[in-house]
């Protein structure tokens, strides 16, 4: 599952705010420029922790934390694990703290930065993520009307086309819809488009 739109949720513990900003990320590189807009956008925190999963949730490289000067284990570990346990993807998750002046103990931190985590992805709308795979078909110009209808139907994306004698499309294809995809093609076309894997 991965979040459809940005989300800011506020949270506030013993007078200190935990702002929480959640956006929608695809590498670690997005992660940290969503980092350097929170600190332009709430100015004069004392600290910017973060968590992302970056890419797919299996995969360890491209998950990030930090603690930004909060007692060590404090901020980050705890954000990611909230993540980690909702099996979401394709995120960056940071919390902008305001200091009220009372102590939270790190307890206190480790319960008040997985809170913050748990409100911002309740308030965030996820949308499933189609695993796609490569496909290409090969097709006469007097086709392209059944072929454009069944490719749109199936929300296969254009990746590259060819305009020549026929033409020609490279495709991206969502791994669910490729078999049922294919027998439509066939079937509307008499058997003369065949969808292959690249």
């Amino acid at each position: 599952m991965i979040p459809k739109s940005p989300v800011v949720t506020e949270l506030e513990i013993k007078q200190s705010r935990f702002i929480t900003s959640l956006k929608p990320v695809c590498s670690l590189v997005e992660h940290q420029q969503h980092i350097a807009e929170c600190q332009q956008k709430w100015p004069g925190a004392n600290h910017y922790c973060s968590a992302a999963v970056a890419g797919p949730p299996n995969d360890g490289q491209r998950y990030a934390m930090s603690d930004d000067g909060e007692p060590s284990g404090t901020a980050g570990r705890p954000m990611l694990n909230v993540l980690l346990k909702q099996e979401v993807a394709e995120l960056s998750v940071v919390v902008t703290r305001y200091f009220g002046g009372i102590k939270l103990g790190t307890g206190g931190l480790q319960r008040a930065y997985s809170q913050a985590t748990v409100e911002v992805l309740q308030a965030t709308e996820f949308i499933e993520k189609k695993v796609r795979k490569a496909a290409y078909i090969h097709y006469d110009y007097a086709d392209q009307k059944i072929v454009s209808h069944w490719l749109a139907q199936y929300d296969a994306l254009t990746e590259q086309q060819d305009f020549a004698a026929g033409i020609e499309l490279q495709l991206a294809v969502a791994e669910s819809d490729f078999t049922d995809l294919a027998e439509a093609l066939k079937n509307a076309t008499q058997g003369r488009v065949e969808l292959k894997e690249c």
